[in-house]
C-alpha cells in the first residue's frame, strides 16, 4: 500500500511494499540453508567428469557455488568446518578440504542472472572496495606512498534494479567510467538487449558516450557539466549539443525533474550501498587478481540472492 509523504516540499506517494521487502529479506537468509541442489550431487558429478582428462571431480559445482557465498563471511578453514557440520546433519554427501575450497572458489566465475525481458534501461557508476591489508607493504608495493583500492564499475537497470555488468580492477589500471559504460552497453546490445535509456553522472559527459547513445537510439540522461557550452560551428557531438541547450535553458533542478535523473540512484548507488552493507567494504584476499575476483563475486552474490528471494516470494 502506498504511503504519502513529502520530498523537496512536494507531496509524493511511496509505492514500496514493506511486506514484500521484509519477505525478500527473510528469503535471502533461507538461501544459505537451502540444500535442494544436493539432490542432484551424483548426476552433476557424472556430467562434470564425462570426457575429463586427469583426476575426476569429487565435488560438484553446486557445492562450490554455495561455498562461494559463505566465503564472503568466513575464511576457508571456517568454510570447511561449516561444510563438515552440514554433512553431519545429512544435508550433503561429503565435504571438501579448505585448500580445495580455496582453489575452486577462487576460480569460480558464474555469469550474472539475466533480466526478465529484452527491453531494459541502464545506469553506470563506479565505487571503491578496500584492500585486505592497510599496512606499509601494500602502500609501497601498490600505492606509490598511499593506499590504493579496488575499483568496481557496475551497469544496472535503475527501474528493475537488475545488475547487468560488473568491471573490477586495481585503481589506476581501470578503464574510465565512460569507457566501461560504452563497453557494457556494447556487450548488452550484442546479447540482444534493447537499451531505452542510459543514466550517468557528470563523469559520463563525453562526446563519445553521447555519440554512442545517438548511434544506438538510446536516450541519454547524463548530467552536463556546469560550465558546458555548445561546441562552436557544429563540431563535437550533435546529441550532446542538444542536451547542453536543454540543460542551460532549464537549469539543473528542472532538468533533473524533467529527465527523472534521480532514478539513476536505484541502479548504481543503491546497489553499491546494499553490497557493502551485506558483505563489507574490505576484501579478504591478499593477491591482486584474487582481490578483484572476490570483489566481483560480491556483486554476483548480491544479484543471485536478490533473484532467489524474488522468486521465492512470488511462489
Amino acid at each position: 500500500m502506498g504511503k504519502i509523504g513529502k520530498r523537496w516540499g512536494k507531496k509524493v506517494t511511496y509505492l514500496r511494499s514493506w511486506r514484500k521487502v521484509n519477505d525478500e529479506g527473510i528469503e535471502r537468509g533461507v538461501f544459505y540453508l537451502d540444500f535442494e541442489w544436493a539432490q542432484n550431487w551424483d548426476n552433476e558429478l557424472l556430467i562434470m567428469n564425462t570426457g575429463k582428462i586427469g583426476a575426476p571431480y569429487e565435488f560438484p559445482n553446486s557445492l562450490i557455488r554455495w561455498q562461494a557465498f559463505i566465503a564472503q563471511f568466513f575464511n576457508y578453514r571456517a568454510c570447511q568446518g561449516i561444510t563438515q557440520q552440514i554433512r553431519r546433519f545429512a544435508q550433503i554427501p561429503n565435504y571438501n578440504h579448505y585448500t580445495t575450497i580455496w582453489r575452486r572458489v577462487t576460480a569460480f566465475d558464474e555469469p550474472l542472472p539475466k533480466p526478465k525481458g529484452k527491453n531494459i534501461s541502464a545506469s553506470t557508476d563506479g565505487s571503491g572496495i578496500k584492500m585486505n591489508m592497510a599496512g606499509e607493504y601494500f602502500e609501497d608495493k601498490y600505492g606509490d606512498g598511499r593506499k590504493k583500492y579496488i575499483k568496481v564499475t557496475i551497469t544496472a537497470d535503475p527501474y528493475d534494479k537488475d545488475l547487468l555488468k560488473v568491471e573490477v580492477s586495481l585503481e589506476g589500471e581501470e578503464l574510465s567510467e565512460p569507457q566501461v559504460a560504452e563497453k557494457h552497453m556494447e556487450e548488452l546490445i550484442d546479447e540482444g538487449y534493447n537499451i531505452n535509456k542510459f543514466f550517468m553522472d557528470g563523469a559520463g559527459d563525453t562526446h563519445n558516450l553521447f555519440d554512442f547513445c545517438d548511434q544506438h537510439d538510446i536516450k541519454p540522461i547524463i548530467k552536463i557539466r556546469e560550465n558546458a557550452v555548445v561546441d562552436p560551428g557544429g563540431s563535437g557531438s550533435w546529441r550532446r549539443g542538444q542536451e547542453v541547450k536543454w540543460y542551460c535553458k532549464w537549469g539543473y533542478k528542472k532538468w533533473a525533474e524533467k529527465k527523472h535523473y534521480g532514478r539513476r540512484w536505484t541502479g548504481t548507488e543503491g546497489i553499491f550501498s546494499a553490497v557493502k552493507r551485506m558483505f563489507g567494504e574490505r576484501v579478504r584476499s591478499r593477491i591482486i587478481k584474487n582481490m578483484c575476483q572476490e570483489a566481483k563475486r560480491r556483486f554476483w552474490a548480491y544479484a543471485v540472492l536478490r533473484k532467489y528471494a524474488q522468486r521465492r516470494v512470488a511462489m
